[in-house]
């Protein structure tokens, strides 16, 4: 079963969802992400413990059901 991170678990409010078979592609694209959409500046320590806290097993539903407006350009 995949991992998933869900970007509200930075106590944000987007829904923007990440899938991956290991913790390391996780954090890929999770830094991705909070660096395009969100501004954030770089990949802290601090930043990569929080993701690894919160990183589940799960599934992911379908994409457009995953992103936040943000994700959209709006």
């Amino acid at each position: 079963m995949d991992k998933k991170w869900v970007c509200r678990d930075r106590e944000t409010a987007c829904n923007f969802t990440v899938c991956a078979p290991t913790q390391e592609e996780i954090l890929q694209k999770a830094g991705e992400h909070v660096q395009a959409v969100h501004g954030m500046k770089g990949f802290s320590k601090d930043f990569y413990q929080k993701t690894l806290r919160v990183i589940e097993e799960g599934r992911c539903g379908p994409p457009e059901e995953d992103l936040c407006e943000a994700c959209f350009g709006t």
